[in-house]
């Protein structure tokens, strides 16, 4: 299949993007009337003209012309400052909207708002094998594809009010050449006749330096069609080798490179409606019917899914996304929308959405498994993965963490809070492990630091027979102990652990509360005991 290119521009972006946004919404923009404009920028105390829209340049101002000059010959000139880092951005999301009709768009980085010299900008997108997507009935050849896929293109444009002019061809230099140097709005290249499509074109549609087209100018070569048959090795050597590479790729002689915004991954999936949606019921129903589609595709291709995103594209040219990632690798649909959705509050549908984008942005090897063969274990397996990541979706990764037995005796270090492997979760099969065996058995809080505690007992080393712990009294119907437990000698006391010996007792009062208290010291030993609680049975 050949390569096809299709390449967008707009010779007027930095101005329309800003009517735009002043009209307030997209149908506004049309009835805005578009009068000479031009955006300055301030040179050694001098504001002078940076970029012009069309109708200004047909009344004679030019770039670099002062402000004051170009007032003085159209008094009614709106003037607004340049902002080159607000074109850029508002190019790169015009160029993700674009990845409604291909997944590889390239921004024009030799077009101005980028080189300066005016307020045009421009987008090639690889559109090969895309065109049949727009299809109409009927229609069985390329040229028809590719001619209602530009006049979708230019009808979305014009609703977002730009206007724009499009032309397809093998290369993309060519597609470039045609779109900004030709008078049509559609321009469509046959696959193979580059030449014919290229010789009434001026040479500055080649990318070429000014200069290079000034000099061409002087010695009468003004067309490309006068420079094809010429000889390669004198136009080299008097208007450099720029010239020669520009026809080379023009023609398709020598490869473009071309910074692309290539998709994450190659797994896509996108339905486009007729009409915009904005229900929350019909963006439930198209985000389920795409992960079905992503999710049948995957299962094909034997891989799951480990994350994944769902791309709302509304018709005034905005872009919403909502993401979801999973522990294990998953091609179920219903979970995948189950992750998702719980994030779809945040969508705003605006003036409404025309087309969903479900995309896996990250995946793993999945081969299929009979779930009846699964047995017991992989259910819970994948229980217990579904639960870690409908938590994370809802509370946010890093607010869910899982506790990893420490080989120590001492409660409060028998357990550290883990939140798993950088890029893995914390609740997943592999690492939900049971916890150490206790000796005896734990108390279902623990407190964050033991709390001393008013007690008293009839004997030095028997339990409280009643306590005092928060501003309450408790008095202790049941009791249970000691556990006694020894400090930990291997380590030091700048480790903050207590270098006393410990009485543990599981007491109850008379109203059934269960309580873990401790006794810190030995009266036998010298020591002056005190009484801590370290936590509360269930």
């Amino acid at each position: 299949m050949a390569r096809r290119f299709l390449y967008l521009y707009i010779p007027d972006f930095a101005f329309e993007w800003r009517r735009r946004e002043t009209a307030g919404s997209p149908a506004a923009t049309a009835a805005v009337d578009v009068r000479p404009a031009v955006l300055t920028r301030r040179l050694v105390g001098t504001e002078t003209v940076a970029a012009v829209n069309q109708a200004a340049a047909l009344q004679g101002v030019a770039v670099g012309r002062p402000l004051a000059d170009a007032r003085a010959m159209i008094p009614d000139l709106a003037a607004t400052g340049a902002d080159p880092a607000a074109d850029r951005k508002r190019l790169e999301r015009l160029a993700a909207w674009c990845q409604r009709y291909t997944p590889m768009v390239a921004m024009d980085s030799t077009a101005a708002p980028f080189a300066g010299d005016g307020g045009s900008a421009g987008l090639t997108l690889d559109i090969t094998g895309c065109a049949h997507l727009f299809r109409r009935q009927g229609a069985a050849d390329l040229a028809t594809e590719e001619q209602a896929l530009g006049r979708d293109c230019l009808a979305a444009l014009n609703r977002l009010g730009f206007s724009a002019r499009l032309a397809v061809a093998d290369t993309p230099l060519a597609a470039r050449a045609v779109a900004r140097f030709s008078a049509p709005l559609l321009t469509l290249v046959p696959e193979g006749r580059l030449r014919l499509a290229l010789e009434a074109l001026p040479v500055a549609a080649l990318g070429v330096s000014p200069a290079t087209v000034e000099a061409l100018d002087r010695v009468g070569l003004r067309r490309i069609a006068q420079l094809l048959d010429q000889p390669r090795a004198p136009l080299a050597s008097r208007f450099g080798t720029g010239l020669i590479e520009a026809l080379d790729r023009a023609l398709g002689d020598r490869s473009t490179a071309l910074g692309m915004r290539l998709p994450e991954e190659p797994f896509q999936e996108r339905m486009a409606f007729a009409e915009p949606i904005a229900l929350r019921e019909d963006l439930e129903v198209a985000a389920r019917r795409t992960l079905g589609a992503l999710c049948r595709r995957l299962e094909r291709e034997q891989a799951g899914a480990r994350r994944v995103r769902l791309r709302f594209f509304r018709v005034d040219g905005e872009v919403l996304q909502v993401s979801a990632g999973t522990s294990r690798a998953c091609r179920e649909a219903d979970m995948l929308f189950r992750l998702l959705v719980q994030h779809f509050d945040k969508l705003d549908p605006g003036f409404g959405i025309d087309m969903v984008l479900a995309e896996m942005l990250e995946g793993d090897r999945a081969e299929g498994v009979q779930a009846a063969l699964g047995g017991t274990e992989m259910r819970d397996r994948d229980a217990v993965s579904d639960l870690g990541d409908r938590l994370a979706g809802r509370l946010g990764a890093d607010a869910v963490h899982r506790l990893q037995p420490v080989e120590s005796h001492l409660p409060e270090r028998a357990e550290k809070r883990s939140t798993g492997r950088p890029g893995r979760k914390a609740l997943t099969w592999t690492n939900v492990r049971p916890p150490a065996p206790e000796r005896a058995a734990r108390p279902v809080r623990l407190m964050r630091r033991p709390e001393p505690v008013e007690a008293t007992a009839l004997l030095p080393d028997h339990p409280p027979a009643r306590f005092r712990w928060r501003g309450a009294d408790y008095r202790v119907a049941h009791a249970a102990g000691p556990e006694r437990l020894a400090p930990e000698w291997w380590r030091d006391g700048s480790s903050g652990a207590s270098m006393s010996t410990r009485d543990y007792f599981r007491v109850e009062d008379g109203e059934g509360r269960r309580f873990w208290l401790y006794r810190d010291g030995l009266a036998e030993r010298g020591e002056a005991p005190g009484w801590f609680l370290h936590g509360i049975f269930s």
